[in-house]
């Protein structure tokens, strides 16, 4: 599993998809990601309540909606982003996608490298250079009683070991800078977000496939921007799009898999 993480993840396209957990009981598939997840890292938690696993569903918001809302509470499709955008250094350096059900049509992937955008823009030293320095990401509520509701990063950075490296989500940057104590977004900056937004949106940068029940995937978050197709769930919710996600850090495990 490292050996394929290190080669496809690491090294290759910035992320691997495996097959055949179908044939486990779904009641298992939250144990079975954590204990993939394990394996990779310590696994993070994905808000102030301490989440190590997510459902992705559709909860029925749209994105930004309320402090709290994020993207996988949705339907809609684009928004390109990193996993963990609203929180401070350190990011998640993978994610995870379990999927147990797929929609009934949409809500196929799409994943855009980091590599690809810088390509796209290096004609444009200006736009690379903004983006390169510090934006307002709002905290979508997970921050602390007394912590301001914004962090400052930038949207282009460099890894400790001299690797291109992204965090995005457009929309909570326009959040973070309507923020009391935030700056107002300078006709800079938004010439340089519209741009990195316009090599998102070209369906030329992208790759696009639709994950199948049973599927893992595990992503390079700071390497790979994904989003997804805007989909149409079953009415029964009993069927309805479900997807298990989990952040990893990678480092050394420091929880129990008891011993597998």
């Amino acid at each position: 599993m490292r050996t394929l993480v290190r080669d496809h993840v690491e090294a290759g396209a910035g992320f691997l998809i495996m097959t055949g957990l179908d044939a486990a009981e779904q009641d298992t598939y939250e144990q079975v990601l954590l204990w993939v997840s394990d394996a990779l890292g310590t696994v993070m938690a994905q808000d102030k309540a301490g989440t190590r696993v997510r459902a992705v569903r559709n909860r029925g918001t749209t994105i930004g909606q309320g402090k709290s809302a994020r993207y996988a509470d949705s339907r809609h499709g684009g928004h390109l982003h990193t996993d963990g955008a609203e929180r401070p250094f350190p990011l998640p350096d993978y994610f995870t996608l379990l999927c147990v059900r797929p929609a009934k049509t949409g809500g196929a992937l799409r994943l855009v490298p980091v590599e690809r955008i810088r390509a796209r823009l290096a004609d444009r030293p200006d736009v690379l250079a903004v983006l390169e320095q510090d934006f307002h990401f709002d905290r979508r509520g997970d921050q602390a009683p007394g912590e301001q509701a914004t962090v400052r990063k930038p949207v282009l950075f460099t890894t400790d070991n001299d690797k291109h490296a992204v965090t995005y989500l457009r929309q909570y940057i326009e959040i973070g800078h309507s923020q009391p104590g935030a700056e107002t977004l300078t006709p800079a900056q938004r010439r340089a977000l519209d741009a990195f937004d316009s090599v998102l949106e070209d369906p030329a940068s992208a790759i696009e496939g639709r994950m199948a029940a049973g599927e893992l995937a595990v992503f390079n978050n700071l390497r790979i921007l994904h989003g997804r197709t805007k989909f149409d769930d079953h009415a029964d919710a009993a069927r309805a799009r479900l997807l298990y996600r989990t952040w990893i850090q990678r480092t050394p495990a420091v929880h129990d898999t008891d011993g597998q």
